[in-house]
């Protein structure tokens, strides 16, 4: 037999059992006493006999043990207990998230810090954790877009990609957020026509930014995706802006100003918005702790999944219905023998009556 709880947390759990049995018998000895103290307000208990001869405190106790038995069995029942196997489907559901992961210059700003690109990295390392069945993609974006990792649920193969890529990653400078956008339309199109359907039922897009956009436009992109998923926006960075620095290598070969080798990059969450609005999804801005993550998981599970796999596994059944059935009964019974005690008393005081009468 088996239960809910692991074999190595058995005595933390008998304990707690214990401690709540303990606490039911305290409280229905409490109402017992209480039923007594009433009775003593308006009759004596050497009088009890006398003036109310078919009444009997033994009669009330089948109460009681009824009501220990019921709450033992509902413990019981809360702890789920396995006995005996069978043969059980096991259907596994999964979404697809694609993972658009800004590695333009403008994510090596230091805001938040370390740099912006390795704070998206890690909220989406969080994420992963939290979609353990889940198929992941990686596009990442500057100038130009690229596919770096295929929808797959091999978490490890995409982590190895995350944590290769970084702003040298792409050639092309600039932030084309619409072209990533497209990359993921037609990623989603291909997945469709290889696996069959289209609905965006299970279809995510992911999308970490601070929004600056260089090229084309994204929103009128994102409603094209809007047939075959669905987008959601975590912006990074910061409204007010900070100043960044274009690389060391333009500044070898490219002949321009000191002034025009700094610039200032803002959040665009206004962009950002717009895109998830017209991708039917949300928008967040990170925060220190994993409030973000929390809030765009919580999105991704009204996200119906597809049918990844199903087996047969031959595993222990969980019984807890038959103590919750003898819990009900043991309620059930209770009540029954509290309708029956004044029918009780009538019939030991017609018994008390007939020697009487003889």
């Amino acid at each position: 037999m088996q239960f809910a709880f692991p074999i190595a947390q058995t005595p933390l759990w008998a304990a707690v059992a214990a401690g709540a049995l303990a606490g039911a018998f305290l409280l229905l000895r409490l109402f017992e006493r209480r039923h007594e103290g009433r009775l003593r307000l308006f009759v004596e208990a050497s009088l009890v006999g006398r003036l109310m001869p078919a009444y009997t405190l033994r009669a009330r106790r089948p109460l009681f043990w009824l009501t220990l038995t019921g709450v033992l069995f509902l413990l019981l029942a809360a702890a789920q207990p396995h006995w005996g196997k069978k043969w059980t489907p096991i259907t596994k559901t999964s979404r697809d998230i694609l993972v658009l992961l800004d590695v333009s210059c403008s994510m090596t700003a230091q805001n938040p810090p370390p740099t912006r690109l390795d704070r998206a990295r890690q909220k989406i390392e969080s994420l992963l954790e939290k979609c353990p069945a889940d198929r992941f993609g990686l596009i990442v974006f500057s100038g130009e877009a690229a596919c770096m990792c295929p929808l797959t649920l091999d978490q490890g193969y995409f982590r190895s990609i995350l944590d290769a890529v970084n702003a040298d990653t792409l050639s092309m400078e600039g932030s084309d957020l619409a072209s990533a956008l497209l990359e993921a339309h037609d990623a989603f199109e291909a997945d469709a026509q290889r696996f069959g359907g289209s609905e965006n039922n299970n279809r995510i897009v992911l999308v970490l930014s601070d929004g600056e956009e260089t090229a084309s436009d994204a929103v009128e992109t994102a409603k094209k995706i809007g047939a075959l998923g669905s987008i959601y926006t975590l912006g990074i960075g910061d409204p007010q802006g900070v100043v960044i620095e274009f690389p060391e290598w333009m500044r070898q070969y490219v002949r321009m100003p000191d002034e025009k080798l700094t610039h200032i990059s803002k959040l665009d969450e206004e962009t950002l918005t717009k895109i998830a609005i017209a991708g039917n999804g949300a928008y967040v801005r990170i925060t220190p702790d994993n409030a973000d993550i929390n809030f765009i998981h919580g999105e991704f599970e009204n996200v119906h999944g597809k049918t990844a796999s199903d087996t047969m596994r031959f595993r222990l059944v969980n019984r807890y219905r038959w103590p919750l059935v003898a819990a009900w009964v043991c309620f059930a019974a209770e009540g029954l023998w509290l309708g029956l005690l004044p029918w009780i008393r009538r019939r030991r005081l017609k018994r008390m009556e007939v020697p009487a009468h003889a």
